[in-house]
C-alpha cells in the first residue's frame, strides 16, 4: 500500500491521549508517515521522534477546571497556532490527510490551508461535544450552549471530508443531526496489544491469594484510571467502597488519573473514613498502565447516567475485557451496545447501593468473576485493535488516494 502522509491535531498532551497515539502508530506501521502537532507540558521537549511518530508541540495547557469563556479562548488560540503549523509543515511535505481529533469540533478549521491546496481532512469525534457541553454547564445556559455546540459540530462536519467516531450510539447522534451515513467511520479505541501484550495477562491478585489460602490478609482491589471529573462518577465508587466495606473490610479502591474533581474526592475519603482505603496515584506512561491494570481484581466504570456519559464506550472497559478483569459498570446505552448483560454486572448510577452491593457479590463469587471475565472477552473480540488499525489505514489510503480500487478489503462491523 503506498505511503500516506498525515498531519494529526489534537488538543492534548502526545503520547498521553491513548486514542490519538495508537491511531498515529498505527498508520506508522502500515509503512505511514504522521506529524502530530499537540500541546506542550513543561519537561517535555519542543519537537522529537517517538515510536516513528513526528510530534510538534505547542506551548499550551488544557487548563482543567477553567470556566467556558477561557476554555473557548484557548481552543480558539490553540486552532491559530496549530493552523500555522500545519500549514508550515504542508507547504513543507505535502500532506495527503489532516487528522483533526475533536474536542473542539471546530479545531478542524486549522486545516483550512492544507484543505484548499488538495489536502483531505479527517475529523475524529472522540466526544460528542453538544452533549459533553451540557453536561458540564450549569443552569439556564445549557439549553443555549447545547445550541450553539450543535452548530460549531455541523459546520465541522460539513468541512471534513470523512468524520470518524468511536462506537455506535455517537454514530447514531451523528446521523441524526444529519451527517451522511457514507461520511462516518467508526473506529473504536480498542486496547492495543502493544501496550497491553497478551503475553502479560495473569491471575488476579486476591485470585492467587484465594487458592493460597492468604485471602484474609489480601485486599480485593476495585480500580479506576483516567479522568476525574464529576461526570466520571468516582464520588459514587468511594461511597459505594465505604457502605461495601461494612460486609467487606479488605475491600479497596484504587484510583490513577487527574481532574477538577480530585480535590474533593480526597475530601471525600476522609469525610467517609475510607482516606486509608482509597488509593490515589498520578497519571502514567502507557506503557506503565498494564502494570495498574494487573495489579487490581475489578475493573469499576460508574459514570453518571446524562446526555453525555450515557453515550460513553470506555476505552477502559476494552482494556479490561482484553487484560481479563471483571468489571461492574454504569448501565449506560454505550456499555450494552458492547457487552451483553452476562458479561459485567450492570449498576444504577443513580444508587450508590448498587455499586456496593456489586463489590460485595464480586468479592464473594469468584465463579461469577470468572464468568464474566470469559463473557467480556468473547463480545470484545470482534473488535480488537488490530481490526480497527486495518479500518484506520484503509480509510487513509482511501482519502489519499480515491481513483484507485481499494487495497485491503474492510467490513464496517
Amino acid at each position: 500500500m503506498s505511503t500516506v502522509r498525515v498531519g494529526a491535531v489534537t488538543f492534548d498532551w502526545y503520547p498521553f491521549d491513548p486514542l490519538v497515539r495508537r491511531i498515529s502508530e498505527a498508520a506508522v506501521d502500515g509503512g505511514d508517515d504522521v506529524d502530530v502537532i499537540c500541546l506542550r507540558q513543561e519537561s517535555e521537549q519542543k519537537s522529537e521522534v517517538y515510536n516513528g511518530v513526528r510530534i510538534f508541540r505547542l506551548p499550551m495547557n488544557r487548563g482543567f477546571g477553567q470556566s467556558l469563556p477561557l476554555t473557548l479562548l484557548s481552543w480558539a488560540w490553540f486552532m491559530l497556532m496549530a493552523g500555522w503549523v500545519l500549514t508550515w509543515r504542508h507547504l513543507r511535505r505535502r500532506y495527503d490527510v489532516i487528522h483533526v481529533h475533536n474536542i473542539p469540533d471546530f479545531l478542524v478549521f486549522s486545516a483550512l490551508i492544507p484543505r484548499l491546496l488538495g489536502a483531505k481532512v479527517i475529523l475524529h469525534i472522540q466526544d460528542t461535544a453538544p452533549e459533553l457541553m451540557v453536561a458540564k454547564a450549569s443552569g439556564r445556559k445549557g439549553a443555549l450552549i447545547f445550541r450553539l455546540a450543535c452548530w460549531q459540530e455541523r459546520i465541522s462536519c460539513a468541512f471534513a471530508h470523512s468524520v470518524a467516531t468511536v462506537g455506535w450510539p455517537f454514530e447514531e447522534l451523528l446521523l441524526q443531526r444529519g451527517v451522511p451515513k457514507e461520511k462516518i467511520t467508526i473506529i473504536l479505541n480498542s486496547a492495543d496489544p502493544k501496550l497491553f501484550p497478551e503475553e502479560r495477562r495473569c491471575t488476579p491478585p486476591y485470585t492467587v491469594a484465594e487458592r493460597t489460602g492468604q485471602a484474609e490478609t489480601t485486599p480485593f482491589i476495585i480500580m479506576y484510571h483516567g479522568t476525574l471529573a464529576e461526570r466520571n462518577g468516582m464520588d459514587i465508587a468511594i461511597r459505594a467502597l465505604a457502605q461495601a466495606r461494612q460486609t467487606v473490610p479488605q475491600l479497596r479502591l484504587d484510583i490513577k488519573g487527574r481532574g477538577e474533581h480530585l480535590a474533593y474526592l480526597k475530601q471525600l475519603a476522609q469525610e467517609l473514613g475510607v482516606q486509608e482505603h482509597v488509593v490515589f496515584t498520578d497519571p502514567c506512561a502507557m506503557e506503565e498502565l498494564v502494570d495498574f491494570l494487573l495489579q487490581g481484581d475489578v475493573g469499576i466504570i460508574p459514570y453518571r447516567c446524562n446526555g453525555f456519559s450515557e453515550l460513553v464506550l470506555p476505552t477502559k472497559a476494552y482494556e479490561y475485557a482484553w487484560m481479563q478483569r471483571p468489571m461492574l459498570a454504569s448501565d449506560t446505552k454505550a456499555i450494552r451496545s458492547m457487552f451483553r448483560g452476562e458479561s459485567l454486572i450492570l449498576c444504577d448510577p443513580e444508587r450508590v447501593e448498587s455499586f456496593a452491593q456489586a463489590m460485595i457479590d464480586l468479592y464473594q463469587q469468584p465463579e461469577l468473576r470468572e464468568r464474566l471475565v470469559t463473557n467480556a472477552l468473547e463480545d470484545y473480540t470482534p473488535y480488537r485493535w488490530d481490526a480497527m488499525a486495518q479500518r484506520y489505514r484503509q480509510l487513509l489510503y482511501t482519502l489519499a488516494h480515491p481513483n484507485r480500487a481499494p487495497e485491503v478489503a474492510l467490513s464496517q462491523q
